[in-house]
């Protein structure tokens, strides 16, 4: 019996897809302050490692208070992913702390 060409038998084996690497990108927190945090994650990471590295780096803001917004119109919450919110490199987060008084009066 005939060996198949070593053609045919390349096209019968099946093909290992490997999936794509899941990208490291760095993220900024900036507030009201002027107060810089950079945290490196990966895309499919939640969110809150980058409100955690916020929290710690500055430590007179209380954890948990606080709205981190993303293009002024999207409020982030920790269980998301950069993926998720379409993240890219070098995208910047705005921390905004919570406001106190207007009371109302003039």
């Amino acid at each position: 019996m005939a060996m198949p060409p070593p053609a045919a038998a390349e096209e019968r084996r099946p093909r290992v897809v490997k999936p794509e690497p899941d990208p490291l990108i760095t993220l900024k927190v900036l507030d009201q302050e002027g107060r810089r945090a950079l945290h490196t994650l990966r895309k499919s990471d939640k969110l809150q490692g980058v409100m955690d590295a916020y929290y710690k780096k500055v430590p007179d803001v209380t954890y948990g208070s606080g709205t981190f917004m993303f293009d002024g119109s999207v409020r982030l919450r920790g269980d998301k992913t950069a993926a998720e919110l379409d993240l890219e490199d070098g995208d910047e987060i705005d921390f905004f702390a919570p406001q106190l008084g207007g009371d109302g009066r003039a």
